[in-house]
């Protein structure tokens, strides 16, 4: 019965006949079945729909000659998603009930996917997406953090090899033959100091973060020595290879003990080394003094 003011009828199913009540459970159970259905057509109409805004945002890969991490990152978790809607296939052609409950889950895996992609994701108003927000500024400062290093790595080893090269010059004023190498870092040493006036006099015309990456890349492309070799990926993984090979010094943490144990060793390992040296000596001796009594014999 329902009463004034009241949404929802309170139904007391055991004073249904029973024949009505069996009929109300089997509707309510194909009632569940179709919204399974439904979820399960859901999904693979919104996979069509991830799969051609992939396919119109990555074009022709072939062209482009690589493929951008986030790009294949989209296209791994696409695959996921995939072939967890193609078990469900199976399980339709099987004439199997769907779990709700993983429905839901796959569910909202494709919608928050679609949010990350851009797809039917609209801002009404001014919101603010504080998880968007940290990530953003989380990417700017790994990426800042990177950039400085590989400058200060480059200004230092520029530094060094003006300081190298000044010295090979005071070494060939003296009289001294450079070798082929010497020569080379000379050259490149040279080379790098010409090109590191314009690169500098670049980074320090206003312009936004892209229109530098733009203006780096076009020269690049035209001129691809054009920036000083030791501001190159290839000098600096050489520093990072020769820096992870240097040996530090070593600290051992000994106790009295320890210490007593290995003065005892080193104390027996000397009065050992003593002990066989006397011993053959005194052997030398022994049969250098038999010689003698033999000789004083024969005579």
């Amino acid at each position: 019965a329902i009463s004034a003011g009241q949404a929802v009828a309170n139904v007391n199913f055991a004073t249904i006949n029973p024949a009505l009540r069996m009929k109300i459970r089997v509707s309510s159970d194909e009632l569940e079945k179709k919204k399974a259905e439904v979820t399960y057509q859901t999904l693979n109409y919104e996979l069509e729909r991830i799969y051609t805004y992939l396919e119109g945002e990555l074009g022709n890969t072939a062209t482009k000659g690589y493929i951008p991490l986030q790009d294949r990152l989209n296209v791994a978790e696409f695959g996921l998603l995939e072939s967890q809607i193609d078990s469900f296939n199976r399980q339709m052609e099987l004439g199997e009930t769907l779990d709700a409950d993983v429905l839901a889950v796959v569910a909202d895996q494709l919608t928050d996917f679609k949010r990350r992609l851009g797809i039917d994701y609209y801002v009404t108003g001014l919101t603010l997406d504080s998880e968007a927000i940290q990530i953003w500024l989380k990417d700017i400062w790994i990426k800042t953090k990177k950039g400085l290093v590989f400058y200060v790595k480059g200004t230092r080893l520029f530094i060094d090899d003006i300081v190298f090269c000044l010295n090979l010059i005071g070494k060939a004023l003296q009289g001294y033959t450079l070798k082929p190498r010497e020569v080379r870092t000379l050259r490149r040493t040279f080379k790098d100091m010409i090109t590191f006036i314009p690169v500098v006099i670049i980074l320090l015309i206003p312009l936004s973060p892209i229109g530098h990456v733009l203006v780096f890349g076009a020269i690049q492309r035209v001129f691809p020595d054009f920036f000083p070799s030791c501001f190159t990926e290839r000098r600096q993984n050489l520093l990072e290879l020769y820096e992870s090979t240097e040996y530090s010094a070593v600290v051992i943490n000994e106790t009295w003990q320890e210490k007593l144990v290995r003065l005892l060793q080193a104390i027996g390992f000397f009065a050992g080394q003593l002990g066989s040296r006397m011993y053959t000596s005194l052997g030398g001796v022994l049969e250098k003094s038999g010689d003698d009594v033999d000789d004083a014999e024969k005579q």
